[in-house]
This record gives C-alpha cells, sequence and structure tokens, in this order.
C-alpha cells in the first residue's frame, strides 16, 4: 500500500513518523512519499541559530497539559533534551493606558490567589468583587459552542473580557467575540463543567501539577527546529522538498497526484496542508468539502526577533519577566512582546538579551506587508514608547506567515466533523493539521496520531 502526504509542517512530519512507527509494530508493508512545497521542513517552525543566538520565528513551547508533544519527543530519544521555562521569573505584563502593569501573581484566566488580585491595579473594586463571585455563577446547562469573550463574560464579567480575553485571543492572534471556545480552549469548557466554576478548577489544576512538579511549558535545548530535524533524520521513506502538488486526482479506488513533472499513483492521500490549499486540491471530486474548507478563515502575522548586547541595554528595562501583552483597544502597533532570554536559557550568549514582537493578526494584518526596515522601525519604536528601551539591536530577523493562522469561529469543531465526514466518503482521503482540531503543536501531533489511526483502520 501507498500513501501520499502533501504538506511537510508538523502535522505531516508526525503522521510518516507515527504511520512508519506502527507499521513496523504490526508487520505491515506500507510505503509513503511526503510532500513539501517549500525548500525546507517544519511550517510555522522555524528556528535560526545566529552569533549565539537562538531565534524561533514561530512556536517556541510545547504545553505539558497536551501531552503529545512531549511523547512525540520521547518516542524520538528527545527526553534529555527538554528544558522548562525559567518559572522563578516569571512575570507578565499587560499594556494599559501605555503603561506596563504586571498582571496578578498565578494569574491565568482566572485568580488564584486572593490577596494577588485584591493588590492589582489591573481591575476596578467592582471588576475584581465580580471575578471573585465566579464561584456562585451556575454552569452552563447549553452544551452548544460559545465565543471566548461570551464565556468570560459569563463567568468573569466584562473587565474580563478586556484583559483575560485579549490574552487568550492573542494566543490565536484571533477577536475574542468571534474565537470558539470549545475548539481553541476547551479544557475551560470542560472545567465549568466538572467543577462548577473556574477558580475551583484552576486551584485543582494548580495542587495537582504541584504534587508533581511538572511545568506548564517545555521545550527542547536548539529550540522546536530541533524536533523537525530530529523527525527527518529518523524518517524512512521518500521525502521531497520543493515539490508543488498541482491536482489530486481520485481515480478508480486510488488517487493519482501530480507533483511537479511526476504523476504519483497512491492508495490513499493525507491532506496536512492549509484549509484554503486542501480545498482547490479536493474541487474536482469533493466539492462540498471544498466549500466547507474554503470557509476557514485565515489572518496573517510576523515576528521580529531583536538582539541586544546587554550592556547596551542595562539601565533602559530589567526584563524581570516573560514579556508582555497589549489588549487591542490600547491601540498599539505590536500585540505582544517577549523577552526570550528572560523565560528560557540557551537562547541568547551570557552578554546577550534577546526579544521577540509580535505583529499583525485580527484586524491588523496590513502590518505584515511592511518592508522589513519599517517592521523594525515600528517594533523599535512601541518598545521606546513601552519599555524605554532605545539601544541599537546587533541584528533582527523578521519571519512573516502570511495566511497561516487558521482561525476558530464559533461552531467550527461542528463543521470541522462535517468536513471529515464527507472526506471519509470520498475514501483513502484524509485531513490534519493546525486548521482543524486545535493549531498548537501538541494538537498536530494528536491529530496525525488520530489519522494514522484511521489510516489503518481503513486498511
Amino acid at each position: 500500500m501507498h500513501i501520499t502526504i502533501i504538506g511537510g509542517g508538523i502535522a505531516g512530519l508526525a503522521t510518516a513518523f507515527y504511520l512508519e512507527k506502527r507499521a513496523r509494530e504490526q508487520g505491515r508493508d506500507i510505503q509513503y512519499s511526503l510532500l513539501e512545497r517549500s525548500d525546507r521542513w517544519g511550517g510555522m517552525i522555524a528556528t535560526e541559530s545566529v552569533d549565539g543566538f537562538l531565534i524561533e520565528g514561530g512556536p517556541d513551547l510545547l504545553l505539558t497539559q497536551k501531552p503529545a508533544g512531549i511523547q512525540l519527543c520521547e518516542d524520538l530519544g528527545l527526553a534529555d533534551r527538554l528544558i522548562s521555562t525559567n518559572n522563578d521569573r516569571q512575570r507578565t505584563f499587560l499594556v494599559r493606558d501605555g503603561k506596563l502593569v504586571a498582571f496578578p501573581e498565578d494569574f491565568s484566566l482566572v485568580p488564584v490567589r486572593f490577596w494577588s488580585l485584591a493588590t492589582s491595579p489591573l481591575y476596578s473594586f467592582c471588576g475584581k468583587v465580580r471575578m471573585g463571585l465566579e464561584v456562585f455563577v451556575p454552569r452552563r446547562r447549553d452544551e452548544g459552542d460559545e465565543s471566548l469573550a461570551s464565556f468570560i463574560r459569563r463567568r468573569l464579567g466584562v473587565e474580563a473580557v478586556n484583559i483575560g480575553g485579549a490574552m487568550l485571543a492573542g494566543i490565536h492572534s484571533a477577536d475574542a467575540e468571534r474565537l470558539s471556545m470549545q475548539c481553541a480552549f476547551p479544557m475551560y469548557v470542560a472545567m465549568e463543567q466538572r467543577y462548577g466554576s473556574l477558580i475551583k478548577g484552576v486551584r485543582a489544576m494548580r495542587k495537582a501539577r504541584a504534587s508533581t512538579g511538572t511545568a506548564i511549558f517545555q521545550t527542547l535545548v536548539g529550540g522546536m527546529g530541533e524536533l523537525v530535524d530530529t523527525l527527518i533524520a529518523g524518517l524512512d521513506g521518500d521525502l521531497r522538498r520543493g515539490v508543488a502538488v498541482g491536482s489530486v486526482r481520485k481515480v478508480g479506488g486510488g488517487f493519482e497526484v501530480v507533483a511537479g513533472d511526476e504523476v504519483i499513483g497512491t492508495d490513499a492521500v493525507v491532506m496536512a496542508t492549509p484549509a484554503y490549499v486542501s480545498a482547490d486540491l479536493v474541487a474536482d471530486f469533493a466539492p462540498d468539502l471544498s466549500l466547507l474548507l474554503r470557509g476557514i478563515r485565515y489572518v496573517s502575522t510576523a515576528t521580529v526577533s531583536l538582539a541586544y548586547r546587554k550592556r547596551d541595554v542595562e539601565g533602559q528595562h530589567d526584563f524581570e519577566g516573560f514579556g508582555f501583552l497589549s489588549p487591542k483597544h490600547e491601540g498599539r502597533r505590536i500585540t505582544a512582546c517577549t523577552w526570550v532570554s528572560t523565560k528560557l536559557n540557551f537562547r541568547a550568549p551570557d552578554d546577550g538579551v534577546l526579544v521577540r514582537t509580535f505583529v499583525g493578526g485580527a484586524g491588523q494584518e496590513d502590518l505584515v506587508d511592511l518592508d522589513d526596515e519599517a517592521l523594525i522601525a515600528l517594533s523599535r519604536e512601541e518598545l521606546e514608547d513601552l519599555m524605554g528601551l532605545t539601544a541599537d539591536p546587533l541584528f533582527a530577523r523578521i519571519f512573516r506567515w502570511r495566511r497561516g493562522r487558521p482561525q476558530f469561529d464559533v461552531g467550527h469543531l461542528e463543521r470541522v466533523a462535517e468536513m471529515e465526514r464527507l472526506a471519509a466518503q470520498v475514501g483513502g482521503l484524509f485531513l490534519t493539521g493546525s486548521a482543524y482540531r486545535g493549531s498548537a503543536i501538541p494538537d498536530c501531533i494528536v491529530q496525525a496520531v488520530d489519522t494514522v489511526d484511521r489510516i489503518f483502520g481503513e486498511v
């Protein structure tokens, strides 16, 4: 049997890895081709080493509450390469009226410690009282989806939407009023149903995590690119970069994949591509599926990494924390900034400081199209205004992700279920990747494993 995997991002790579692993375990003879149109593997995972600085262009962490990412590292023999964030220096700030204001200690979406909330300048007195009353808000009876903003407003009050909502929506470069709670943050939905209160649920989770000593976030010493490099080094299939798939044709019980000048006959196709790419490829033989795929919105984003000599920025800012978030209503031209060399070890030389700004997303996509000089100037101007950072950087590195972030609008999972049903009707066609059931690296890995399960279920 031959399978063609289209797309060499983390979803496609993980599908190939677990396909090989399962075939070996079951003694099955399964061949595959992995096709990637760009000249590199990894999709939005992009890691570069420059003069002792480790630059991440895309995702840089694995959420340990979603264990699939850590499991893949262990399966690849990378367990001893995992490191945690420097939680002894974990402070996060929010831009408020042009100033950086610290989030309450141990703050996620809800307050855990009464005193840290009571003394926080982020909320008004009424806002604090409303958040504290969350324990008395009844759990939702309706099982349907709702937006992130609706969920927070219902449980924590209006003020929390502008703070916690901005924080969580920023993870997806999304609009909190449109973002699906069930797809983007299912753990909070489950927490409400299990504990009847987010405050009670978060306290229970923190207590459980403290007993195990597990950090919330981990990554690899060599960055997320180390995960991609190790995957590629261990794969034995037909791996091709720089090969654009022109079309996919349904032929009898299989498919023909037009890849460059070659036509690949294959028994099954895994679409690990952006939804709009998959929509074009299936349009001829699955028009209803194509229409649904086109309905998944995407936004464009960019990251700007700035490297400094430590002596040049001393006295300008202390970098004591992980960085800051900037809510949309503040009108800033960056949505966030990470103080990378504080958050993680092995990211800058001893005499260096590394920061990364985030640009674009919902409502600000036009900024991504600025040229390099303008994008760097924009980031530096914002950092000077918010942090007092005036030093000239040693260098800057920009990564643009045009139409790179799928948007999970309310009702997204219902639409995905229909897409999967239509793909199953075709037979031998599988959808996987960041557009469907979560966009974080662990989400993509879970979907890759599920895809392999479905492939073996059919064959």
